[in-house]
């Protein structure tokens, strides 16, 4: 009993530490389950892998017990890998990476722990006193336990601080090269571990301190090499901004010469109007004036009073897109109910630009029933934008399906069509209040929804 019960906290404490982080740098979003559910079944599902585990190990005792171990093992992380790739709705660069950071942590605690049992070889007498079969000694599992008390928090601290933004933040497409390094370095970093294991017992003492110096020199290069690429992905996601905040500045060029040119048009309007009066009054046709008059000022009301909300930027923003989609014959239906904001009006811009946009050049590729639907209101302190249009296409990645309800915004492909068009800068956007965008496509309605959340606080 003594033996299984080694075997099985052994197990679980080098395993579901693995298991449990390659799930914690991805948002709610990112899951077709809720997360804490799967984390419920990461740990069921690993404890159940541990109670097996020493009942393989006795099979195996016959024949080769380590040989059994090292398989078990091998189809419990393949097993849960497909279980997270599956899990996960993220690009395949962000899960390998991660993967391979947790790869990385699991394979220098073994390190660790087999270089310390190395340097204390008496340890190694409990495998006789307990079990020939015992693939954890009782000093293994407490070196396990001092490995993990000391590395899983710095790592635990790494993966929820640093990893979970850079995942969040890292345009992929544009880091391909950069990831193909990482991982290649981390794979020979892995190998280097199991030349490192299977010397102790092959090759004399002091070759044996050559190659765990040299296994050293290697995790230095290893941790150098994340941190170089950790910013170089840092400094490209600045370069983004700037490129986001010129976006910014373009768009609010267009809104002023869009103004300037509504003010050159009514002053054209107004002298057209004052020649008309005169006409009339020289002429004594005093019942047309006043006529003519109601309905300029009635139109003038109209134009005065199509005040959405009372948000001045977001009021504004609305007027601007909803004119262009009125002047492209689009129906526009809006409900808009908020008033002073916590959110920068540079970042309302590029979500109001984007979603729009992406709306009207759908809307326009629809021969009839072209309409937007705009709802905006704050909810338990949140800023909620519901925004839905017509749309006859869209492309949307093979690792996702139109019938799970709502997608990131890395689910559609194309920017043209389906308005996928500047989605990444809208979930961007909404990351940096602490929110979060998500889009759906409806191909039997022929609707495109996006709906978009942040956080209405002073302090995001």
């Amino acid at each position: 009993m003594a033996a299984y019960l080694q075997n099985s906290l052994g197990f679980f404490i080098q395993f579901f530490p693995c298991a449990l982080m390659i799930f914690l740098p991805f948002p709610q979003e990112s899951y077709r389950f809720r997360r804490g559910r799967i984390f419920v079944c990461v740990t069921a599902a690993t404890l159940i892998a541990a109670a097996l585990f020493p009942a393989a190990m006795q099979r195996g005792y016959s024949g080769n017990a380590a040989y059994v171990a090292n398989v078990f093992m091998f189809s419990a992380i393949l097993l849960t890998m497909l279980a997270y790739i599956w899990l996960v709705r993220e690009s395949l660069i962000k899960k390998l990476l991660v993967f391979f950071v947790v790869m990385f942590y699991a394979t220098l605690q073994y390190c660790l722990v087999n270089a310390l049992n190395g340097l204390l070889p008496g340890f190694y007498r409990v495998y006789e006193e307990v079990a020939e079969w015992a693939v954890y000694s009782p000093s293994g599992v407490l070196l396990y336990l001092i490995t993990a008390a000391f590395l899983l928090p710095l790592m635990l601290s790494f993966v929820i601080r640093i990893l979970r933004e850079y995942i969040s933040k890292v345009e992929t497409r544009s880091m391909r090269r950069e990831f193909v390094i990482l991982i290649a370095s981390t794979t020979v970093f892995v190998i280097m571990i199991i030349c490192v294991d299977f010397s102790y017992y092959y090759m004399e003492y002091r070759l044996y301190l050559l190659l765990l110096t040299m296994f050293l020199v290697m995790l230095v290069d290893q941790v150098l090499i994340y941190w170089l690429i950790f910013r170089e992905s840092l400094r490209r996601e600045a370069d983004n901004e700037r490129k986001r905040t010129l976006e910014i500045q373009h768009l609010q060029y267009e809104r002023i010469m869009d103004d300037m040119e509504n003010t050159r048009r009514m002053r054209h309007d107004m002298r057209h109007h004052y020649t008309s009066l005169s006409d009339m009054l020289e002429r004594g046709k005093l019942d047309e004036m006043r006529k003519y008059l109601s309905e300029v000022i009635d139109m003038t009301v109209r134009r005065d009073s199509e005040a959405y909300c009372k948000n001045m930027t977001v009021n504004g923003l609305l007027q601007y897109y909803i004119g262009m989609a009125r002047d492209a014959d689009i129906s526009c239906d809006v409900c808009a109910e908020c008033g002073e904001l916590d959110i920068d009006a540079a970042d309302l811009t590029v979500l109001f630009a984007n979603s729009f946009e992406n709306a009207i050049r759908a809307c326009k590729n629809c021969s009839e029933n072209r309409r937007i639907r705009v709802r905006i209101g704050t909810v338990q302190g949140s800023l909620a934008i519901e925004i839905t249009n017509s749309c006859k296409e869209a492309r949307i990645s093979r690792r996702f399906r139109t019938e799970d309800g709502l997608l990131p915004a890395e689910a559609f492909l194309s920017g043209r069509a389906g308005g996928g068009y500047g989605l990444t800068s809208i979930a961007r956007t909404a990351q940096k209040y602490g929110g979060s965008a998500m889009f759906r496509f409806d191909a039997e309605k022929e609707i495109f929804t996006a709906r978009i959340r942040l956080n209405n606080h002073s302090d995001v």
